[in-house]
């Protein structure tokens, strides 16, 4: 099996991340068209809004890059607000804000292990949330998040999205 790495794209790390993301953003702006009208295309042939460039540049310490690879190929990215991100419900301390697989590592786990070594690493009271009619993505996530809990979440409707709510603690 190849390995699966969730790298934090910190400051220090190279431009090349910060291409890598923006990048690949639009591939995930692309795909969620799907499933909202919120997202367009201007006449430059980019998505907008993009609100990519606060988390390239680190303008915030609650905002947490993650470029996941698999093997030594890039393979998506997440994208983790840390409390007080202001997006976030009350009483949580991560939020999975966005989440993106390329379409040939899909299916193999790479996005499950991705976010179960993220959810390892960051310890506390998380939520990931999912557009209403976006049911491959509900089901990813009720699977990711049941594994990696046990089956103890919760889960909620909140501002119209389907949203887990669970603990992750250091393993033993």
């Amino acid at each position: 099996m190849t390995e699966v790495s969730a790298r934090l794209a910190t400051p220090a790390s190279s431009e090349a991340d910060a291409t890598l993301l923006t990048n690949l953003f639009q591939l995930y702006l692309h795909d969620l068209t799907a499933f909202t009208d919120f997202y367009d295309v201007g006449e430059d042939g980019l998505f907008y809004p993009d609100y990519l460039r606060g988390w390239v540049r680190h303008e915030s310490p609650s905002q947490l890059p993650y470029v996941l690879r698999e093997g030594e190929r890039p393979a998506g990215f997440a994208l983790i607000g840390r409390a007080p991100y202001p997006l976030m419900g009350k009483g949580r301390d991560y939020r999975v804000c966005e989440f993106f697989v390329l379409n040939r590592s899909r299916r193999g786990g790479v996005g499950r292990r991705a976010a179960h070594a993220i959810f390892d690493e960051l310890h506390g009271v998380w939520e990931v949330s999912e557009l209403p009619n976006n049911a491959r993505a509900i089901a990813f996530w009720r699977t990711v998040v049941g594994e990696f809990t046990g089956g103890r979440y919760e889960e909620t409707i909140e501002h119209g999205d389907v949203v887990q709510v669970f603990t992750s603690r250091p393993r033993r």
